[in-house]
């Protein structure tokens, strides 16, 4: 698995590069929850309920499959609808159908059953074996949301829970990327189910974050290795050190020209 990392350029003789890895003290309710402290960690294997009555766990559900995991709530009156709505639609704009999971979980401890059931029947997609549409144990739940950095808070004014629209993405049990957004869009879908797959993605935007990597981490061989972005960074000090040689030597060249010879 892998983690994404942010790159800062130091200034030395020639403009030096430095990579970084960062990391979030703390849940900050203002920005989207900080991939980089959350990609690599293993998700509990929680035990659900699923839409039709039946009982499975996360392990179960996935079938060694790749696994695209939501967390909503039924009554939510804000972003759960569109999101889960446009997840679908974005699915099947795409070509083909990669052979991953997809989980949609409630937080909100009065969801029942039967409510999943609706949600499900609700997107078309109470019929699809891909799809499951589950509950689970309070406290299960708040381990599943705090190891993909989901959080939700209790809003008393509005009767709604305040809470971030997300996709996780998992393989092997372990989160590999996260999608923030309120719209899932066919192309960010396609990445996150390629990620997902464990095919390379290049680059893609994270809240607040530089678009490209500078080392991938995984998580199971506790290796890391270079990634593009290094190199990408590499490309002005390169560049630099060309020019700066091509001056040098065509002054020399000039200069030796110049001077008259010794008699």
């Amino acid at each position: 698995m892998r983690a994404r990392a942010r790159c800062v350029t130091g200034v030395a003789a020639l403009l030096l590069t430095s990579c970084v890895v960062s990391a979030q003290g703390g849940a900050d309710r203002a920005f989207a929850p900080d991939e980089e402290r959350f990609v690599g960690a293993q998700l509990p294997n929680i035990a659900l309920t699923t839409s039709t009555g039946a009982t499975t766990d996360l392990q179960r559900v996935a079938a060694g499959r790749p696994l695209l995991l939501a967390l909503v709530f039924t009554r939510c009156t804000g972003v759960c609808s569109p999101f889960l709505a446009s997840w679908r639609a974005a699915e099947q704009q795409l070509v083909g159908r990669a052979d991953v999971a997809r989980l949609v979980v409630s937080f909100d401890p009065r969801d029942s059953a039967a409510d999943m059931a609706e949600v499900a029947h609700h997107l078309g997609a109470d019929g699809d074996n891909d799809w499951t549409f589950g509950v689970a144990a309070p406290e299960d739940v708040r381990q599943l949301a705090s190891a993909i950095g989901f959080w939700y808070d209790w809003d008393a004014t509005r009767q709604q829970f305040d809470h971030p629209a997300m996709l996780a993405a998992v393989r092997n049990g372990r989160l590999v990327r996260l999608l923030i957004t309120g719209i899932v869009t066919s192309g960010r879908l396609d990445e996150l189910v390629r990620e997902a797959s464990g095919r390379f993605i290049a680059s893609y935007p994270l809240p607040g974050r530089i678009r490209f990597r500078c080392f991938q981490y995984d998580a199971q061989s506790g290796r890391v290795s270079l990634d593009w972005g290094f190199g990408l960074l590499l490309v002005p000090v390169v560049s630099v050190s060309l020019t700066t040689a091509v001056l040098f030597t065509a002054g020399a060249h000039v200069r030796r020209r110049r001077t008259p010879p010794r008699i």
